[in-house]
């Protein structure tokens, strides 16, 4: 029973190291935050930031779900004239609803014209794959790991 409690003791004081050293994001638990990686939580900061920055420049309101689908879909508008590829509101859109819980999971978010927009987007400029390793270069690289 005493070995089991010294455990646990340790295994607390590590956790609320964990949370102390942890960098959050505003509104979220830390066991919220725990659900995505460092790298995501970056990503996610960043479109959100950068689309917050566009709604306090252009004037545009984001708190209501109406409103908050009309300045999306001006930010696509804009992002899609500037050359970005549709991923940018795809990750847009994952960041929101991590940040804003309340709006849901991104499939059923209410954001209809947004959806639409990002639809065309993609329509209009299509993702692109990297091309693949010519065959002569996959047979020199065979053939490099044969002689070693």
């Amino acid at each position: 029973v005493v070995r089991g409690r010294r455990l646990k003791a340790r295994r607390a004081t590590r956790r609320q190291r964990r949370v102390v050293d942890s960098v959050d994001l505003p509104g979220l638990s830390f066991l919220e935050s725990a659900s995505v990686s460092e790298a995501t939580k970056v990503s996610h900061a960043a479109a959100v930031q950068a689309f917050y920055l566009f709604c306090t420049h252009n004037n545009l309101k984001h708190q209501m779900i109406n409103e908050l689908d009309s300045a999306l879909v001006e930010f696509m508008n804009a992002c899609f004239l500037d050359g970005d590829g549709g991923f940018v509101g795809s990750r847009l859109i994952a960041a929101l609803s991590y940040v804003r819980p309340e709006l849901g999971r991104p499939r059923d978010m209410q954001i209809s014209r947004a959806k639409h927009a990002l639809h065309g987007w993609k329509r209009l400029a299509p993702g692109f794959s990297r091309l693949p390793l010519p065959w002569e270069v996959v047979c020199g690289l065979a053939m490099l790991m044969l002689s070693e």
